[in-house]
């Protein structure tokens, strides 16, 4: 065997890597462990600080230093490393899963890059009793190599798109006084089709904060590049069009991605004037918008249809005051899937809305509440207050 000497080179993407491997890699492991017959079948990537395994079958340790860590040399090598066995080799003998528990005898590991090419770990084949690899299984764990490396990259692809995708987003509050907002996506995978926004319109006195929050259907890659071209398009149409107009554009622009893809997409926007309260707002098939406070939930719905439909709808926009006591709180269908109903999820939002110290405080409880019961769909939540008279209006409602 060569190779086994070297630093942890593609340190950084093992980590990266392994922090959202989830279950993608079990099926592999299963099917190496089925194909060679071994007890113990094992994915490890390896980074600076050690290795980590993102999937497994048979006992094996999730995480090991560096220094008992056979893959962690393994990985330099060229091709398919195989010791016959680990208790007559000077280096690894003494190893902890080799002198103790589970007395590892065989080893076999086909090294694994990324898409920059860097050595990121090893698909590794461990028996508890010396053995060898014919040229036909040798083969094979290298086909299972190319196939995990290939996995790798989509990873990484998606990785960065949705890196991409959160850039995006809002990254600082909106340059206008009397205003407080905050947002999150949480995404279902490393993308997803949710997406919130929000933007100073028109010019001081009469400036606006427009907030968005959209919904297009599916997940994935697919899902997030639709979204961005909602988002680039409503922003567009935003500054030069009232809101109900804005919608009807960004309709017609994206209708024949949104047909082609066969998609459509939930979205609800409002304009709030930070001054007097007033606030003008369009449902396109939303419907998770509410103004709540201490004295209950005010639901803010329209029974318009989605964007990218087939069936032609005019977008028009409805009016209310929000008070100052009140928080405008939007979510995405991800926060209603774990309440089971419109209701409800009214009442579970209410109470992080009030208590709340601040908006982005509220976000955080929101999107805690849905990942604390398993949310298995995007969840987006938006909120906005005002900031003009808020104490003294809800001292006023106290009173």
């Amino acid at each position: 065997m060569s190779g086994l000497d070297g630093a942890s080179a593609g340190a950084g993407e093992a980590e990266r890597l392994a922090g959202a491997a989830g279950d993608r890699y079990d099926r592999v492991v299963r099917l190496a462990q089925a194909i060679f017959a071994v007890p113990i079948v094992a994915l490890n990537l390896v980074g600076p600080d050690g290795q980590v395994t993102v999937a497994a079958v048979g006992p094996y340790r999730q995480r090991l230093p560096l220094d008992a860590s056979v893959c962690a040399s393994a990985m330099w090598n060229e091709s398919v490393v195989e010791i016959a066995d680990l208790r007559t080799h000077e280096r690894f003998r003494d190893y902890p899963m080799v002198a103790g528990e589970p007395r590892v005898r065989f080893y076999a590991g086909v090294p694994l890059r990324s898409t920059s090419g860097q050595r990121v770990g090893v698909l590794c084949l461990l028996d508890l009793v010396p053995r060898e690899l014919g040229a036909a299984q040798r083969e094979m764990l290298a086909d299972l190599g190319v196939m995990i490396e290939r996995e790798l990259a989509a990873q990484d692809e998606m990785m960065r798109a949705g890196e991409v995708q959160q850039l995006l987003l809002p990254s600082e509050p909106p340059a206008l006084a009397g205003v407080e907002v905050a947002g999150r996506v949480q995404p279902a995978r490393e993308t997803g089709g949710d997406f919130y926004d929000w933007q100073v319109v028109g010019e001081p006195p009469a400036a606006q904060l427009q907030v968005v929050l959209a919904d297009v259907m599916g997940k994935g890659l697919p899902a997030a590049l639709i979204a961005s071209e909602v988002r680039a398009v409503l922003r567009t149409h935003s500054r030069y069009a009232a809101l109900d107009e804005a919608v009807r554009r960004t309709s017609e622009t994206t209708l024949p991605d949104l047909d082609t893809n066969e998609r459509f997409v939930t979205l609800w926007g409002a304009r709030l004037d930070p001054v007097d309260g007033t606030l003008h707002y369009v449902d396109a098939g939303h419907g998770l918008a509410a103004l709540v406070s201490e004295r209950g939930a005010r639901r803010l719905a329209q029974a318009h249809l989605p964007l990218g439909l087939p069936v032609p709808d005019t977008w028009t926009q409805e009016s209310t005051i929000m008070a100052p006591d009140e928080t405008l709180v939007v979510v995405s269908d991800g926060v209603l899937d774990v309440v089971g109903g419109i209701d409800v999820g009214l009442e579970a939002v209410r109470e992080p809305a009030v208590e709340g110290a601040s908006c982005a405080d509220v976000v955080e409880r929101i999107v805690g509440f849905a990942a604390d019961r398993g949310a298995e769909d995007d969840v987006t939540a938006v909120v906005v207050r005002r900031t003009t008279g808020r104490a003294a209006g809800r001292a006023a409602t106290a009173g």
